[in-house]
C-alpha cells in the first residue's frame, strides 16, 4: 500500500517543469498583449485606401485629408446627313478629363480638372486646358465662400458636370450665358435644400466664353442665382422635386471679344463682323425650372443677353444695345425604370453583362430649343453668312452599360431663318446630323 501511494504522487522535479511551463506561458501571453498594444496605434494611424466606381480616393485616418482621383473621356461621332460647307464627318476626342478632389481638415474642399482633348487652345485670356481650379470654404451648408476658377452660376444647363449630359452638347440658351471664369462667391443650401442660392464676382467673359485673366477693363460682372423647391419637405411625392429659379449678370466689359453661336452639331452659324466689340453694359436674366418623379425628368430655360456693342472701322463709328434670346425644353424617361434626377448618373439596376441576363439602363431623351439674335444686328453688326436664328430639335437614346461606361446615339435638325443665307454657308440649308458617343469614367 505505501508503494502505491508513493508512486501516485508527482514528485518536486515533475512540480517544478509545471511551474516553468507556466511561467513561460505567461511571459508569452505578456508579451503577445504587449504587441498586440503596440500594434493597435500603428494600425489606427494607417491611411484608408479606396477604389471602386467613383475613383481612387486616399484618406488620413482622423478624416482630416482626403485625395480623390477620377476623370472621364469622351469620344465621338459626327455624320451629317445634310452636308453644309466646311462640314465633315469625322470622330474626335471631345473632352479627356483629368480630376483631382478633396478636402483638408474637413472643412476646406478643393477642386482641379484638367481637359486633354483635341481641340483646346490657350489664349491670352483663357487655358482651356485648365477647366477648374477651385477652394471652397464649407463648414456650415447654408453660407459657403469659393473662389477660383469654376463655373458662373447663371444658367441651370451649364451647372452638371460635362459626364452627365443627355445629348452630346447643351441646348441654345447655355450660349447666351458664361461658363467658366475667375471669381468668388457665397453660396449654400437652406432649408434641407429648398433654397439654393449663389452670389458673386467674376472678371466677365462674353457669352458661352470662359476665361483665366481679365484683360479688357477693370471692372467686374456681378452674378446672382436663386433656385426654389418649394414642396420638397412636404410628404406630397408628386411635387416633392418641383424646382424654379432665376440666373442673373451684369457688368462692364468695354472692349471684350464678341461671342459667336453654333448648332447642335458644332457649326458655327452666327458671327460678328470683325470691326464690331462689347462697348460696355451687359445684362443677363435666365429664368429656369425643373422637375422630376420616379424615371420621369425634364428641365426649362429661357436665357436673355442684353449687351451694347460698337464698330469701329474707317467708315462707320456707331453703337447699338442688340438683345438676343434662347430656349428650350427638355425632358427624358428611363425605360429601365431608374430615378431620373438632372445633373446625376442614375444607378443601374442591373449592369451589363455578355451573357446577355442583364443590359444595363437604357434612357430616351428629347430636347426642342431656338436661339434669336437681334435683328438690329444686321447688316452692319453681323458677319455675311450668318442667320438671325435658329430653331432645332433633338432626340436621344442613351445606353448606361453601368455607372463607368455610357453611350448616346442622337439625331439633331436644325433650322435657319433671317440674316444671310448665302449658298455655301452653314444658313443654306437645314442641318441634320447623326451624333453618337462613347463615355468612360471613374
Amino acid at each position: 500500500m505505501l508503494g502505491t501511494e508513493a508512486k501516485a504522487d508527482p514528485t518536486t522535479d515533475e512540480i517544478e517543469r509545471m511551474k516553468q511551463q507556466i511561467q513561460a506561458l505567461s511571459q508569452k501571453v505578456e508579451e503577445l498583449e504587449q504587441q498586440h498594444n503596440a500594434e493597435t496605434p500603428t494600425r489606427t494611424n494607417a491611411p484608408f485606401i479606396t477604389a471602386g466606381q467613383e475613383g481612387f480616393s486616399l484618406q488620413s485616418a482622423d478624416t482630416n485629408f482626403v485625395l480623390r482621383l477620377s476623370g472621364f473621356a469622351q469620344v465621338d461621332g459626327r455624320d451629317y446627313v445634310s452636308p453644309a460647307a466646311g462640314s465633315k464627318d469625322t470622330f474626335y476626342i471631345r473632352r479627356m478629363r483629368a480630376i483631382a478632389s478633396g478636402s483638408v481638415y474637413h472643412d476646406f474642399e478643393y477642386y482641379m480638372q484638367t481637359d486633354f482633348s483635341a481641340g483646346n487652345t490657350a489664349t491670352t485670356t483663357n487655358d482651356a486646358f485648365l477647366q477648374d481650379a477651385y477652394v471652397n470654404i464649407h463648414h456650415w451648408n447654408g453660407l459657403q465662400f469659393q473662389a477660383g476658377k469654376f463655373k458662373e452660376p447663371v444658367s441651370m444647363e451649364v451647372l452638371p458636370l460635362d459626364q452627365y449630359l443627355w445629348f452630346l452638347e447643351r441646348g441654345f440658351p447655355t450660349e447666351l450665358a458664361p461658363n467658366r471664369d475667375v471669381g468668388a462667391e457665397v453660396h449654400g443650401s437652406l432649408w434641407n435644400g429648398a433654397l439654393v442660392y449663389a452670389a458673386g464676382a467674376f472678371n466677365g467673359v462674353p457669352d458661352g466664353g470662359s476665361g483665366d485673366i481679365e484683360v479688357a477693363d477693370n471692372d467686374k460682372d456681378a452674378v446672382v442665382r436663386v433656385m426654389a423647391t418649394p414642396f420638397k419637405n412636404t410628404e406630397i411625392a408628386p411635387v416633392q422635386n418641383f424646382a424654379f429659379g432665376i440666373g442673373a449678370s451684369y457688368g462692364l466689359q468695354p472692349g471684350a471679344a464678341t461671342p459667336t453661336f453654333g448648332t447642335m452639331a458644332r457649326q458655327t452659324f452666327f458671327t460678328y463682323s470683325n470691326t464690331v466689340s462689347e462697348a460696355g453694359q451687359h445684362l443677363r436674366l435666365d429664368p429656369q425650372g425643373s422637375y422630376y418623379w420616379g424615371p420621369f425628368c425634364m428641365y426649362w430655360e429661357y436665357a436673355i443677353s442684353d449687351t451694347k456693342f460698337k464698330i469701329s472701322s474707317s467708315k462707320v463709328k456707331e453703337s447699338a444695345y442688340l438683345q438676343n434670346t434662347g430656349w428650350d425644353v427638355v425632358g427624358s424617361w428611363y425605360l429601365t425604370g431608374e430615378s431620373n434626377v438632372f445633373g446625376v448618373l442614375p444607378t443601374v439596376r442591373r449592369p451589363f453583362r455578355f451573357d446577355g441576363s442583364s443590359w444595363g439602363a437604357f434612357q430616351l431623351a428629347a430636347r426642342f430649343g431656338e436661339i434669336s439674335l437681334d435683328p438690329d444686328s444686321f447688316p452692319l453688326y453681323a458677319a455675311k453668312g450668318s442667320a438671325q436664328g435658329a430653331t432645332s430639335w433633338s432626340v436621344a437614346l442613351n445606353w448606361y452599360l453601368n455607372h463607368n461606361v455610357k453611350c448616346i446615339f442622337e439625331y439633331t435638325q436644325t433650322a435657319f431663318s433671317g440674316g444671310s443665307h448665302a449658298t455655301g454657308a452653314v444658313t443654306a440649308q437645314d442641318e441634320k446630323a447623326l451624333q453618337g458617343r462613347l463615355q468612360f469614367g471613374f
